[in-house]
C-alpha cells in the first residue's frame, strides 16, 4: 500500500510532514448491525483537516533533491515515473505549494510530494536531473505561476508568448494585453476605418 510507502519514506526522512489520511469508511457489515445513533458525530467539513486520497507528504525545500532521488531510484521505492509537476497558489498563506506526483509502473504505487515556497521569491530546485519528464512540467509551472526551477536546462515560457505579462494561474493575476496584441488591434482598427466599415448608425 502506498500509505505504508509514505510511512517508510518518513522513517528515512523524519522532517517530512505526512498528509492526513482519509478516515476509514464504515464497512457494510458494521453499518448493517450498528444502530445509527451509535455512530460518532462527524466534524463539519470546514473544521476537518483535508484528507488526501494520494499518500505523500510535505518536503523541506532544501531536502527536495535528496528525497526525490531516493524515491526515484532506491529499491524500497522505485517511483521512476514522474507523471506531473504543478503548483497550488495560496496567497492567504503567502506561499506556493509545488506538487510532484510520483508513480511506479511495476508495483502501481504512487506518492505525492509537496514543497512550500514563498510567493515573493518562488524558487525551488529542478528535478530534471532525476526525472527527465519534469522538463516541460516545470516550464509550464514557470510560465503559468512564475515559479523558478533552479538548474532547469531550458527554463522559458512554454504556453504563453515570451513577452506575456504576468502568470495566468496566480490568483491575483490581472490580464494585460501584450504589446504585440495592442499593435495588432491598432492596425486592424485602422484597416477597418480605411474601408469605411465603421460602426453602423
Amino acid at each position: 500500500m502506498s500509505w505504508e510507502l509514505a510511512e517508510k519514506l518518513k522513517a528515512r526522512f523524519p522532517e517530512i510532514e505526512l498528509f492526513p489520511r482519509p478516515e476509514p469508511h464504515e464497512t457494510p457489515k458494521e453499518s448493517a448491525t450498528a444502530p445509527a445513533a451509535a455512530a460518532a458525530p462527524r466534524r463539519p467539513a470546514h473544521e476537518a483537516p483535508p484528507a488526501y486520497l494520494i499518500p505523500g507528504g510535505i518536503v523541506p525545500r532544501e531536502k527536495l533533491l535528496e528525497i526525490a532521488r531516493v524515491v526515484a531510484t532506491d529499491a524500497d521505492f522505485e517511483l521512476s515515473y514522474l507523471s506531473f509537476v504543478t503548483a497550488v497558489d495560496r496567497p492567504e498563506a503567502g506561499e506556493f505549494e509545488v506538487v510532484y506526483h510520483c508513480y511506479a509502473h511495476q508495483t502501481l504505487e504512487e506518492l505525492a510530494l509537496k514543497v512550500r515556497i514563498p510567493r515573493e521569491r518562488p524558487t525551488v530546485p529542478s528535478v530534471t536531473s532525476i526525472w527527465d519528464g519534469a522538463n516541460w512540467h516545470e516550464r509550464e509551472a514557470y510560465d503559468l505561476f512564475g515559479i523558478v526551477f533552479e538548474g532547469h536546462p531550458n527554463l522559458r515560457r512554454i504556453m504563453m508568448t515570451d513577452d506575456w505579462i504576468g502568470h495566468p494561474l496566480r490568483k491575483d493575476y490581472v490580464y494585460q494585453d501584450p504589446a504585440w496584441l495592442v499593435e495588432v488591434a491598432k492596425r486592424r482598427k485602422e484597416e477597418i476605418e480605411g474601408l469605411g466599415l465603421g460602426e453602423r448608425a
